[in-house]
């Protein structure tokens, strides 16, 4: 925990930010139950760029091992969901959890639900057989994590086209600079 607040010290003031709006971890699994992956994915854009929790946020505000206890429900309704014959148990639920906790903490809750969501829909590929965890490692941090940087660049780009457009706003015409130059050279100041 410490080393994850010096590397984040945001982290402190977004866990008491959360833990004002849900005062203890089942409070927020109940409000962030795997239901509401579907509303995740009806936006994208919120899902990715929404003020939901990272789940280095969740262990932050409720302990270590929340986010892998918030976690091993959003994976059992991906293992209910997908038709596989062999289903991850228990302790394959916990692993994957914490292997998404330990590569993927940066993660919103609801980026890790809409993936969830298009994982359970064949967006990243079929399972045959099984739920394996390889193959949704895999695409987490690969085709996800791509999808998610896209929308983060496209923000971006939003952000510094409005900024360009502020900036024409404030911004001196060239007549106005020819003006403003004439009268400095007839002050004598240029």
């Amino acid at each position: 925990m410490q080393t994850q607040q010096r590397r984040w010290p945001h982290l402190q003031q977004k866990s008491a930010s959360l833990k004002s709006c849900h005062s203890n971890l089942q409070s927020f699994c109940t409000m962030f139950n795997p239901d509401l992956q579907q509303v995740t994915a009806d936006n994208e854009r919120r899902a990715i760029l929404g003020t939901a929790p990272m789940l280095c946020v969740l262990d932050a505000a409720y302990g270590e091992g929340s986010a892998v206890t918030w976690l091993i429900p959003q994976l059992h309704s991906l293992c209910a969901a997908v038709g596989v014959k062999t289903k991850l148990d228990d302790a394959q639920l916990a692993q994957l959890a914490r292997m998404i906790r330990t590569e993927l903490g940066y993660l919103k809750v609801t980026e890790v639900m809409l993936f969830l969501y298009r994982l359970k829909g064949g967006h990243y590929g079929e399972f045959y057989g099984s739920v394996d965890i390889q193959r949704v490692m895999r695409a987490l941090r690969g085709k996800f994590c791509e999808e998610r940087a896209k929308v983060l660049d496209a923000y971006e780009s939003e952000l510094k086209e409005q900024a360009r457009i502020e900036r024409a706003k404030t911004a001196l015409k060239p007549h106005e600079i020819e003006a403003l130059r004439k009268r400095l050279q007839d002050e004598g100041k240029i």
